[in-house]
């Protein structure tokens, strides 16, 4: 296991109480506190799963542009097939505004394009010892004069 603070490997480390907290210290390290007894192993973090989010599409504007033009559509055309106003799909396509979900959905069904892409996002926790902060990289230890 590694030093909390300093992040050393020792097999055997020291619980160790330091200003409140409950740390797993090497021999060096538990002179910062008072010792409580033997470090119990915990399990290492384990990785959650990819998750993916939809996201606008970088170009989302030139797509809505092109797939207007291609069907002979104007915008207020659009507009009304889609139950929405002309005024706002039109600052929709100038790029003034981003359309909301339910515009956005609607085009998709009307222009036969896809306005969204998915991202898949790694929300893991999971890292090798290797790559691990201690707390001493984090905090300057400064000691007390007593």
């Amino acid at each position: 296991m590694n030093c909390e603070i300093c992040g050393a490997f020792e097999e055997n480390l020291l619980r160790t109480e330091v200003e409140g907290a409950v740390m797993n210290l090497c021999k060096n390290c538990s002179k910062y506190g008072r010792v409580i007894g033997t470090a119990v192993q915990t399990s290492k973090p384990v990785q959650r799963t990819v998750e993916s989010e939809r996201q606008l599409k970088y170009d989302y504007i030139n797509e809505i542009k092109h797939a207007l033009q291609e069907s002979g559509l104007s915008i207020e055309d659009a507009a009304e097939k889609i139950n929405c106003s002309p005024k706002d799909l039109k600052k929709v396509v100038n790029g003034e505004i981003l359309p909301d979900e339910k515009i956005t959905i609607r085009l998709e069904r009307l222009l036969k394009i896809s306005l969204y892409e998915m991202n898949f996002v790694s929300d893991s926790t999971f890292k090798k010892d290797t790559e691990q902060l201690s707390f001493g990289d984090v905090v300057d230890i400064k000691r007390s004069k007593k």
